[in-house]
């Protein structure tokens, strides 16, 4: 069983790994520039992701489904918002780096859910997990898309050294309502009232959507090249990501399914999700709010190479914890 969890995780992670070498070798080979950099992050959050985000659900989820599992969505959103907090008492009282503390918010909270999540989930778990994978999905992508896009622009104008808005602005609200956010309040919205679009638009949506992860991958190979192997340190910072993506944040959420009533099943795909790397989004966001994309680009290469032993412990551990 060990080495079956082990392989499956390795081969999730090997994959990732391939895209974004993919996008390591050519920038070594002289494909980019600031101005293509500037257009894949387009490409991630203005067309492929909201297209995504649009389609994975509707195809996903219906109206009586999304009803009654709305009370199964507490243990993710409670897991989520009580670990955000947690890790801005860490930016605070551990003197996390002002010009990349969004940053470090994000890649503390939200993980690589849809890519590495699913297929681990599914292997796990067989297709009912597909239901808690998605609920955890609806929490990670409504935290990440507003909350985390919001201060991942704050420290591009911290680093920039703007004024940073007001939390409750029309300039706050133009960040937090970003297209990928708007993608899946749509997707919900057409749920709820029972509309389903034609097939040629979510055709569209589903080929469209497929190009987010690896240009996603690409671009933070690309980064990695950019910013140079042998110039990244992990430094106090990237330390505090590692204990917060692999430590306690699987620890909170394992904490909250025996505080809160749910099916195993759900709480150990809550707990597995959690345990995840950081959300590949982070760097294309970096980017395009012109923040650290070098301390971006870190977490989320480091937490993805580190889940091929992190994963396995996780997956041995909701094993045998819930039962």
């Amino acid at each position: 069983m060990i080495l079956e969890y082990f392989l499956l995780s390795l081969n999730c992670v090997v994959i990732l790994l391939i895209l974004g070498g993919a996008g390591y070798i050519t920038a070594a080979k002289g494909w980019y520039d600031a101005a293509s950099r500037a257009l894949m992050a387009r490409l991630v959050t203005f067309l492929s992701l909201p297209a995504y985000l649009f389609s994975s659900v509707m195809q996903t989820l219906t109206h009586d489904e999304l009803l009654m599992l709305a009370g199964a969505m507490i243990t993710p959103f409670v897991s989520i918002w009580t670990c955000f907090f947690i890790s801005r008492l860490i930016a605070r009282f551990c003197h996390i780096d002002t010009v990349h503390s969004g940053i470090f918010s994000s890649a503390f909270t939200a993980t690589n859910n849809m890519f590495i999540g699913v297929p681990v989930s599914l292997a796990l778990f067989g297709e009912e997990a597909m239901v808690p994978t998605l609920l955890y999905f609806f929490a990670n992508t409504t935290f990440f898309w507003t909350v985390g896009n919001y201060l991942e622009a704050v420290d591009g104008l911290t680093a920039a050294k703007k004024q940073t808005p007001k939390i409750f602005s029309l300039a706050t609200l133009r960040r937090v309502f970003a297209p990928p956010l708007i993608g899946f309040l749509t997707a919900i919205v057409f749920i709820l009232i029972d509309f389903t679009p034609p097939s040629t638009i979510m055709d569209a949506a589903r080929y469209m959507g497929g190009i987010t992860t690896p240009l996603a991958l690409v671009f933070v190979g690309c980064m990695l090249y950019n910013i140079g192997i042998r110039n990244i340190r992990v430094t106090k910072d990237m330390w505090w990501v590692y204990i917060g993506r692999f430590v306690i944040c699987p620890l909170v959420c394992l904490g909250l399914t025996y505080v809160l009533p749910i099916p195993p099943l759900f709480a150990k795909v809550y707990v597995i999700q959690y345990a995840l790397p950081c959300i590949t989004q982070i760097a294309v966001l970096a980017e395009y709010h012109h923040a650290d994309v070098k301390f971006a680009t870190t977490a989320v290469a480091s937490t993805t190479l580190f889940s091929l032993g992190i994963l396995p412990i996780w997956m041995i551990l909701v094993t045998i914890l819930i039962q």
